[in-house]
């Protein structure tokens, strides 16, 4: 595509854009939009085709790394940057959710709190919630950061915290990178061990979520797993 037709397609899809916003796009248009808005030489379409053959789905594509996106046929590094850094960009916006919730009385409110921290995450992390005696925040932070597949916490890095923060409620939440939210054999036991483990310090684990790329779940309401919970 020549520099003029490249300055044509983009002005078409300025004025489209500006008119009729995006509610109306496909994931396949609104990313092929994106992609010759940014890239310097080439038209999107031939590389949106490739990721959306590849993928899916944008939401699919939220949850790659840029050497993983560098995988698909004709993206280049700058695009597979720009398309993570999208992603970072987003997930910071969910994060700033979090800003305007301070109690923790509910589970739908945990939940909430959770998907906004692991939000399109590339690895598996996890989250530990700390709360004073009204289930009022005193912090949160990631704990652990893991593979596509695993996460592992070090109980110094639980330890510091305990320490620091003295909470008297405690809950904790980790991603998997799938479209299920089934508990794992490793999510049941690391559960089961930390709640023995705050106990001993007068603490409360009350939830642990477990956060997948279309839904999340709280153990504590699953029967088969709320004895685990104070």
């Amino acid at each position: 595509m020549g520099d003029a037709d490249l300055k044509q397609r983009r002005e078409k899809l300025k004025t489209y854009y500006k008119t009729n916003g995006s509610e109306n796009m496909t994931d396949k248009e609104l990313l092929e939009a994106v992609l010759t808005m940014s890239l310097c030489k080439n038209d999107g379409k031939e590389v949106a085709d490739n990721l959306m053959s590849e993928y899916g789905s944008i939401k699919n594509m939220f949850f790659l790394s840029p050497n993983q996106l560098l995988k698909t046929d004709k993206v280049d590094e700058n695009t597979a940057v720009y398309l993570s850094l999208m992603r970072h960009i987003k997930a910071k916006s969910e994060l700033d959710k979090n800003e305007s919730i301070k109690t923790f009385t509910d589970t739908d409110r945990i939940i909430e709190f959770a998907k906004n921290m692991l939000f399109a995450q590339a690895e598996e992390r996890v989250i530990l919630v700390t709360l004073d005696e009204d289930k009022r925040l005193i912090n949160a932070d990631y704990i652990s950061q893991g593979n596509a597949n695993s996460a592992s916490v070090m109980p110094s890095d639980v330890s510091r915290r305990i320490i620091d923060e003295k909470p008297r409620y405690a809950f904790v939440a980790h991603n998997h990178l799938t479209d299920t939210c089934v508990a794992s054999f490793s999510d049941i036991n690391f559960t089961v061990n930390l709640s023995n483990w705050l106990g001993q310090f007068g603490i409360a684990l009350i939830d642990h979520i477990i956060v997948s790329k279309n839904t999340a779940v709280s153990m504590a309401k699953d029967e088969e797993y709320s004895f685990i919970f104070n």
